[in-house]
């Protein structure tokens, strides 16, 4: 059958929510949970997070805490939804969960 190379690597991927704050952020993929960890712990995501904002607020600060977790069935549905249409790839999608500032 074609084409269910595809479908067996996205079965192997988890999505998972990164709380800041306790506030659910945005979703990704990743294999495991300590995947999706280290991302948080690059200090470039929070960077790239603190120049983002939602209502006026950087989504993230120096102070701020990340917490990854798997994501509800709406948060997964929601990432499934905003990346049905891009091709999959080696870059890490992220999807945010908060409405962000133009």
């Amino acid at each position: 059958m074609e084409g269910g190379d595809q479908m067996d690597h996205r079965f192997s991927f988890s999505i998972f929510t990164i709380e800041i704050n306790d506030r659910p952020t945005l979703a990704l993929q990743a294999k495991r949970h300590k995947d999706a960890e280290r991302l948080c712990e690059y200090g470039q995501l929070r960077t790239t997070l603190s120049t983002i904002t939602s209502h006026g607020t950087p989504l993230c600060d120096a102070s701020a805490t990340m917490k990854v977790r798997l994501a509800t069935a709406e948060e997964a549905a929601l990432y499934r939804q905003a990346t049905q249409s891009t091709e999959p790839s080696s870059d890490t999608n992220v999807v945010y969960l908060v409405d962000l500032d133009e």
